[in-house]
């Protein structure tokens, strides 16, 4: 894990009994602002409801150009997470 938000996450789908995966050949291709192709890496994918976790507890520019471009080119549901409370606060229905 690469934050104690993203250890805490792990820890409320375990307590929810959501199966996760976390892989890091797991990639999401992209276009970065300079057009050159990249790949995020989600903190978490959630197999029985097709959805990724990203749990972002700050942003910059470079960060919010990342995800809106992340889910431009992948037709995918991606979970944004930005605080800590959000992360202790998740249920399944926000998956629905």
């Amino acid at each position: 894990m690469d934050s104690t938000w993203e250890v805490a996450m792990a820890e409320r789908l375990d307590h929810l009994k959501i199966a996760w995966d976390r892989r890091e050949d797991m990639k999401l291709p992209y276009l970065s602002k300079n057009g050159r192709k990249r790949n995020y890496i989600p903190d978490f994918y959630l197999p029985e409801y097709d959805t990724y976790i990203e749990v972002k507890g700050y942003w910059t520019d470079a960060a919010r150009y990342k995800m809106n471009s992340v889910q431009d080119t992948n037709p995918v549901k991606i979970v944004i997470l930005e605080s800590l409370e959000a992360v202790n606060k998740f249920t399944r229905w926000k998956l629905k």
